[in-house]
């Protein structure tokens, strides 16, 4: 079975945390299909072991110039296509609907008709973007199945009339095999608390700011996984913003590589998430915490409602409201069998073997 993967290579390939990380489903994939990767060419194309048998064709190409970026659009949409023509493809597994995929679908739709679509959504703005719920509609013969990472995303499809059937569930996992080892109670620090947010005011990190200042017995940690250039402005005004409040017990780590080892450390987690557009981190860190017998606090966020029982595997607080928060960390915090239940939900949630084997068989079954 020969199958191409439209996907984002641009990153650090084995960071979880990217995009359902396409390139470890790739690697699982591969053992049982002949798998064609077709990404953007990232700047520095880096060494590493793990990816140097599978197939990238990095035949799409990025631009901050605008005119340029127009150009690039359509000659990797020539590129795809005669890509897919030359290897006799005929089912194709868009990950995500990237504006930049968008030629290349209408391309292959109008050159190669007997080309079969497989479409994975990560977030509402996929489904909701004017031009993309266009190409949705205009696209729906071309798309057999269309996969989901959260219920929530089922009625924005039915609203644009795709059939209930064609719609699978696949959620997003990653390899258990790192938390596999118990985390130590002993360990970890009860007045310790980890904050999981961007760094820009939106993203709610700012809330934590004000949380903290209103909560002075516990220490907050803000780990940042992925930090680069453009990160430290944002990171500028949310330390003026600190010292602003006057906060002392907000602890700031930057690059965090090895996240089951910090959580290791701490108590709780605190997932606020005031943007449901953001994509794939819902519901991995709230998994990750759950691996490490964590207290998870949610927001009443609508996907992820979906993903805890309130009270049991974790606490859900009104998304905007402060002090409804606090007053949940001081009523719950110290609740152990929650955080047995939230150890529980991990254990059973589906992982990378599962998830590979949905794909192998809805690709198979295509």
């Amino acid at each position: 079975m020969k199958i191409a993967m439209f996907a984002q290579c641009m990153y650090s390939p084995w960071i979880e945390w990217i995009k359902n990380n396409s390139l470890l489903l790739s690697k699982e994939l591969s053992q049982k299909i002949d798998l064609e990767i077709i990404s953007h060419k990232p700047k520095i194309i880096q060494e590493d072991k793990n990816i140097v048998w599978l197939k990238i064709n990095y035949l799409l190409k990025l631009s901050d110039n605008k005119i340029f970026q127009l150009f690039y659009f359509i000659i990797w949409a020539i590129n795809s296509l005669l890509f897919i023509y030359k290897k006799n493809i005929k089912i194709i597994s868009f990950q995500y609907l990237e504006t930049s995929f968008i030629l290349p679908i209408i391309f292959i739709s109008l050159f190669k008709w007997n080309t079969k679509f497989i479409l994975t959504i990560y977030s509402t703005d996929e489904v909701s973007i004017w031009y993309k719920k266009i190409i949705l509609k205009l696209f729906k013969f071309k798309f057999k199945k269309i996969v989901i990472i959260s219920q929530y995303l089922r009625t924005f499809l039915l609203e644009l009339w795709y059939k209930n059937e064609n719609i699978i569930y696949i959620p997003l996992s990653y390899d258990k095999n790192r938390y596999l080892k118990l985390a130590p109670f002993e360990k970890k620090d009860k007045k310790t608390i980890l904050f999981s947010a961007w760094i820009i005011k939106k993203s709610w990190s700012f809330f934590m700011v004000d949380l903290a200042s209103i909560m002075p017995e516990y220490k907050f940690i803000f780990a940042l996984r992925k930090f680069n250039k453009k990160s430290e402005n944002e990171l500028e005004l949310l330390e003026k913003y600190i010292e602003e409040k006057w906060v002392r017990n907000i602890e700031i780590k930057r690059n965090i590589e090895k996240m089951e080892d910090l959580l290791w450390e701490v108590w709780a987690l605190i997932l606020p998430l005031q943007d449901i557009n953001i994509k794939m981190l819902i519901p991995l860190a709230l998994l990750e915490a759950m691996a490490r017998w964590t207290i998870c606090f949610v927001s009443d966020l609508p996907n992820l409602k979906l993903l805890v029982s309130n009270n049991k595997n974790a606490i859900i607080f009104k998304k905007d409201d402060l002090f409804d928060l606090k007053n949940k960390i001081d009523k719950s915090i110290n609740n152990e069998q929650i955080s047995i239940e939230a150890y529980n939900f991990w254990r059973s949630f589906s992982d990378y073997k599962e998830i590979w084997e949905k794909y192998f068989n809805l690709l198979k079954n295509i």
